[in-house]
């Protein structure tokens, strides 16, 4: 009887340190579906005109067209993409009642193909530096994202494939540069040919 509540206190305290842990471990789990990148066919055409744009332009733009595709979402998690030095996400999640600030630093790349590619440079969760794979595998698998989109939590990037993106008549556009050091931003529009 003497030693009973330290027992309860040891039972307390084991609960209190196992439970967070394995509501971590069930948060950052991803879902395990296999690979999502698949090789797509090589979009061919002609280059009909040229795009220019600056960050705030683009900045505008990517508001917009987020506004649009988050209407009548989960008000739980939300995100504003907004053009830098870098390209940066900042949002939050609900985890329970409380809303947990995240912050995301990607570095464009133009890739051959004329897609783009984000890669990681920094992520922080609140105050907390976090490794990029557990939080993109997070927002991999609690978010719809266009086709077009396809995050790699095992690198740690984000590409963005404009060439499959759904333009009108036949017209598909590729990125020639993404310097937003420079604020350098061009891509190309071309028409869909047959190889």
């Amino acid at each position: 009887m003497k030693f009973r509540w330290k027992y309860a206190f040891f039972i307390l305290l084991v609960i209190m340190v196992i439970v967070p842990i394995i509501v971590g471990t069930l948060i950052f789990m991803g879902d395990k579906q296999g690979d999502n990148s698949s090789r797509d066919v090589a979009m061919h055409g002609e280059p009909i005109f040229d795009i220019e744009s600056s960050k705030s332009q683009l900045n505008f733009l990517i508001k917009e067209q987020l506004a649009e595709l988050k209407s009548g979402r989960n008000p739980k998690f939300d995100y504003n993409v907004t053009l830098k030095e870098n390209v940066q996400v900042k949002g939050y999640f609900t985890f329970f009642t409380n809303e947990v600030q995240f912050t995301m630093d990607f570095k464009p790349q133009v890739l051959d193909n004329g897609d783009l590619l984000l890669r990681e440079e920094s992520i922080k969760l609140g105050a907390l530096k976090l490794p990029g794979s557990k939080i993109l595998e997070f927002i991999n698998g609690s978010t719809d994202l266009p086709p077009w989109v396809e995050i790699n939590d095992k690198e740690e990037t984000i590409l963005l494939k404009l060439t499959q993106i759904k333009l009108k008549d036949q017209l598909f556009i590729k990125a020639e540069s993404f310097d937003l050091e420079e604020d350098n931003i061009r891509f190309k529009v071309y028409y869909l040919t047959e190889k």
